[in-house]
C-alpha cells in the first residue's frame, strides 16, 4: 500500500492490523526511485521533478524556477547544510532569466558555475547537497517524519 508515514494509522486500520510493538521507520528514498526519471540524481539528465508522489506538491523544477533567491538559499542551507547556499542561488535566480531550470543537467551546471574551481577534488559532489536539499523540501520530509511521530500512540502498544 502506498501512502506517507503520517497515514500509517489509517493504513493499519483499513488492513484490520494490530497496534505494532515497535516501529522502524526507513527514511529517505530507495535506489529504485533513482530509475524513475524524476530527476533525484544528478548522473542522468532527467526532468527535475523529486517528488516521491507525482499526484501532490510542487516539482524541483517549480522551486528552482519560482522561489526567491533568499528562500533557495535557506532551503539548500537547512536541508542540505549547502556552505556555497547563497551562491548557488543567486547563480540559480541569474541563469533562470536566461533559461528556465527544467532538467538536473540545468540545476548542475548552475552549481558548477556557482561553486569555486577545485572545491570538489577529494569531497563529495557539490550538487549532492542541493539534490538533496531540494529532495527533502519537495516531499516535506522533516514534517511527514513530525506527524507520524506525533501519531505514535496510534501505532505502537503502550
Amino acid at each position: 500500500e502506498h501512502g506517507s508515514y503520517a497515514e500509517l494509522p489509517e493504513i493499519l486500520t483499513a488492513h484490520r492490523l494490530p497496534k505494532a510493538d515497535g516501529l522502524l521507520l526507513d527514511l529517505g528514498f530507495s535506489s529504485e526511485q533513482f530509475d524513475l526519471g524524476r530527476g533525484f540524481s544528478f548522473q542522468a539528465d532527467e526532468p527535475l521533478d523529486m517528488r516521491y508522489d507525482t499526484r501532490t506538491g510542487v516539482t524541483a523544477a517549480e522551486v528552482v524556477n519560482q522561489r526567491q533567491e533568499k528562500e533557495l538559499a535557506d532551503i539548500f542551507y537547512r536541508y542540505g547544510e549547502e556552505r556555497f547556499s547563497r551562491k548557488i542561488a543567486k547563480e540559480i535566480v541569474a541563469g533562470r532569466k536566461q533559461k528556465r531550470i527544467l532538467t538536473t543537467f540545468d540545476l548542475v551546471e548552475a552549481i558548477r558555475r556557482a561553486v569555486p574551481r577545485g572545491y570538489e577534488r577529494g569531497r563529495i559532489n557539490p550538487a549532492t547537497r542541493v539534490f538533496q536539499a531540494l529532495r527533502i523540501y519537495v516531499n516535506d520530509e522533516l514534517g511527514e517524519l513530525e506527524k507520524v511521530l506525533n501519531r505514535l500512540q496510534e501505532i505502537i502498544v503502550p
